[in-house]
């Protein structure tokens, strides 16, 4: 299952999955995996939290990112919960196309895997193509 968080830069976004994280690690299994851009949130995930300073990676654009979570999860086929933290960021894309191309791709990847993907996106929500707000929660 994939879902995005989506609002402008400030409007409290990343406040949301970090609160939503504390609660899954709550939860018996909890093996959950976060990616950010920078290290911003390092001394804020708690440590049972795999977290990945995507720049220390040689990943690029959004068919980079997605090899990169396919390779996560074949090394770890347990994970429970991927959190990505400004997906414009970390792919270096800010592309709406591009980003309705990659959800898609995504969405088989997350059946195939059985993982749960968070994402947030500092967006408009009317500025995102319809297949991107799809997945946009209604909260």
């Amino acid at each position: 299952m994939i879902d995005a968080i989506v609002g402008v830069k400030g409007s409290g976004k990343t406040p949301r999955l970090l609160e939503e994280m504390s609660e899954e690690l709550k939860e018996e299994g909890a093996n959950i995996v976060f990616i950010e851009y920078g290290k911003r949130l390092d001394s804020v995930i708690p440590y049972h939290v795999r977290l990945i300073d995507i720049t220390e990676y040689p990943v690029r654009g959004y068919d980079g990112l997605l090899a990169f979570l396919a390779g996560l999860n074949a090394k770890d086929y347990d994970i429970t919960h991927i959190y990505i933290d400004s997906i414009y960021k970390v792919t270096g894309n800010n592309n709406p196309d591009h980003l309705a191309d990659f959800f898609r791709d995504l969405q088989k990847l997350a059946k195939n895997v059985d993982n749960r993907i968070t994402i947030t996106i500092s967006e408009e929500l009317e500025s995102l193509p319809e297949s991107v707000k799809a997945f946009a929660r209604k909260d």
